[in-house]
C-alpha cells in the first residue's frame, strides 16, 4: 500500500505540458526567415518545435541555425520530467548509446554523515557535448531535428556551423548576422532573417556579439550565481562503490551545493552550485569522511578528464527582458525555469512556447509578452522560495548542530519506512525537480520539526556538540 508521502508526490508531482492544439489559424507568412543563434538544447529544440507547427500546419519557412562547437557545462543528468517532456513536445526520445548511466538511488551527505534516499523513476546520466568518443545529447538533438518530417523540410532547414556570430545587426524590421565563417571571395557570411531568436546561453555574454545584440533588441541578462563543473577519471582510486547513485553534497565545500553523478564504472561528473570550485576542493571532497565508505581516491584533481575545472553561471532569477519585436531568447538567457535544477525541462517547454506564439499569434513584443512571458510566469514566485531555501541552508550548515539533527531525522524516516517522509520527499524533490519549491520547503520544515517534536532528545544533543566544539 502507498504511504502518504507517496500518494503526496503523486498528486503534486509535475506532469509533462501536453501537446496543445492551437485554434487559431496562424499568422507566420509563408517564407517567414528565422535565424537561430545557438545550436544546443534551446537551438535546436526550438528549430524542431517551429518546423512540427509549420508542417502541421503545411507553412513553409526557412530556419538557420547557427551554432559553434564550444562545450556545454552542465551536469548532464535527464530528469524523468524532462524526459516525458522531451518525448510530448518534441516527439523524440534519448537513444540508448547516449545514456551514460541509469541513476537508481540518491545519497544526501553533509558534514556530518549521509541519508540514503530511494529515487521514485531513475534519473539518465548523459553526456551534453561529445567528447572521449561519446556522442553528446545536444549533438544528437541537433542532428534528429529533422527526424519524422517530411523530405522536403530538409530545404527549409540550413544548419551553419562551426562558425562564430561576430555581429547582430537590427536592419529595419528584421535582422542581419554576421558570421566567423567565409564567402569564397574571402568576405564575411551573413544571414538575413525577419525574426532571431536567441539560444547561445552564457557563455555569451559579454562578448561582443551579445553586447550587440542587447543593444540593438534591449536583451537584458537575468542574475546568476558561480557555478562549475569537471569530469573525473576515477579508474586510479583506492576504491569505489558509487555504483549507481548520485550525490547530493550539502557545504562539504562552505558555501555549495556540490554533487557526484555517475557516467559509468570508472567517470564522475562533479557539480557545483553558489562556488567556483578549485583543484584543492576536488582533493578535499575524494578524501572526505562523510563520503569514506563510498571512495577514497587521494589526488583525485590530477586525473580530470579535461584537465580543467570549467566555470560555469546558473540563474537565480527571471530576466526582465527576454523578448521584444521580432526576436526573443530562449533557454538560459530567459532565466526561466526552475532555478538551480533541470534546464531541460525549462529549455522544452519554453522553446515551445516561443514557436507557438510565432506561428499563430505574431511576432511583436505584445505577443511575446502575451503568448510566451506569461505562461512561464508561474516559475518566478517558486523560484523566490527556492533561492530563500537554498540561502538558508547555507546558513544553517554552518552550525554542526543543525548538520547532526538533519541526519538524525532523516535517517529516523528511513527507520519507519524505506521510502522515508517528509524530508526523504525533500531530497528527492532536489533531485528530481518534481516538487515545487515552496511545496519542498514546506517538507524540509514538517519533516524538521515532526522530528524535534518526537525526537527532542536529538536536538538537545546537536546543540550539545556545538557547546562542546566552541569549548
Amino acid at each position: 500500500m502507498a504511504s502518504w508521502i507517496e500518494a503526496l508526490e503523486q498528486r503534486f508531482g509535475r506532469r509533462p505540458p501536453p501537446v496543445s492544439r492551437v485554434s487559431t489559424p496562424p499568422t507566420l507568412r509563408p517564407g517567414t526567415r528565422v535565424i537561430v543563434v545557438g545550436g544546443g538544447i534551446a537551438g535546436s529544440s526550438f528549430a524542431r518545435q517551429l518546423l512540427l507547427l509549420t508542417n502541421r500546419e503545411n507553412l513553409p519557412v526557412r530556419v538557420y541555425l547557427i551554432n559553434s562547437t564550444n562545450c556545454n557545462y552542465c551536469g548532464g543528468l535527464i530528469t524523468d520530467l524532462a524526459l516525458q517532456t522531451m518525448q510530448e513536445l518534441l516527439a523524440l526520445d534519448v537513444p540508448a548509446h547516449l545514456v551514460l548511466k541509469q541513476v537508481k538511488s540518491c545519497i544526501y551527505v553533509n558534514q556530518k554523515g549521509y541519508v540514503p534516499v530511494q529515487l521514485n523513476q531513475p534519473l539518465t546520466a548523459t553526456l551534453r557535448t561529445s567528447r572521449f568518443g561519446v556522442e553528446g545529447f545536444d549533438d544528437s538533438l541537433k542532428d534528429r531535428i529533422l527526424e519524422g518530417l517530411p523530405g522536403e523540410y530538409a530545404e527549409q532547414l540550413t544548419s551553419i556551423e562551426p562558425t562564430i556570430v561576430k555581429q547582430v545587426l537590427r536592419e529595419g524590421s528584421g535582422w542581419r548576422v554576421v558570421l566567423s565563417k567565409r564567402n569564397p571571395d574571402k568576405s564575411f557570411m551573413e544571414i538575413e532573417g525577419d525574426v532571431l531568436i536567441m539560444a547561445s546561453g552564457f557563455r555569451a555574454l559579454n562578448r561582443p556579439m551579445m553586447t550587440g545584440f542587447q543593444a540593438a533588441g534591449g536583451y537584458v541578462p537575468p542574475p546568476t550565481m558561480e557555478a562549475s563543473v569537471t569530469e573525473v577519471d576515477t579508474s586510479q582510486a583506492e576504491f569505489n562503490y558509487i555504483g549507481s547513485r548520485m550525490f547530493i553534497l550539502d557545504n562539504l565545500v562552505p558555501g555549495a551545493m556540490l554533487a557526484f553523478i555517475p557516467k559509468g564504472e570508472n567517470w564522475l561528473t562533479v557539480t557545483s552550485l553558489g562556488h567556483r570550485m578549485s583543484k584543492e576542493d576536488i582533493d578535499y571532497l575524494f578524501t572526505h569522511p562523510s563520503l569514506r565508505e563510498f571512495i577514497y581516491f587521494p589526488q583525485a584533481s590530477a586525473h580530470l578528464r579535461c584537465h580543467t575545472i570549467c566555470p560555469a553561471s546558473v540563474y537565480t532569477g527571471a530576466s526582465p527582458g527576454f523578448y521584444g519585436d521580432g526576436w526573443a531568447a530562449v533557454g538560459d538567457l530567459t532565466g526561466y525555469g526552475r532555478v538551480l535544477k533541470d534546464g531541460y525541462f525549462a529549455s522544452f517547454l519554453g522553446t515551445r512556447l516561443a514557436a507557438e506564439t510565432i506561428v499563430y499569434h505574431g511576432t511583436s513584443r505584445s505577443d511575446f509578452n502575451r503568448y510566451y512571458h506569461a505562461p512561464l510566469r508561474f516559475f518566478a514566485g517558486d523560484n523566490r522560495v527556492g533561492m530563500t531555501l537554498f540561502n538558508w541552508d547555507n546558513r544553517l550548515q554552518q552550525y554542526p548542530w543543525f548538520r547532526h539533527f538533519l541526519v538524525k531525522a532523516a535517517r529516523a524516516e528511513a527507520r519507519r519506512r524505506p521510502y522515508g517522509s517528509s524530508l526523504h520527499a525533500a531530497f528527492r524533490s532536489l533531485a528530481t525537480g518534481e516538487l515545487s519549491y515552496r511545496l519542498t520547503a514546506t517538507l524540509f520544515v514538517a519533516g524538521l520539526l515532526g522530528h524535534a517534536a518526537l525526537h527532542p532528545w536529538d536536538l538537545a544533543a546537536g546543540r550539545g556538540e556545538d557547546r562542546v566544539g566552541a569549548g
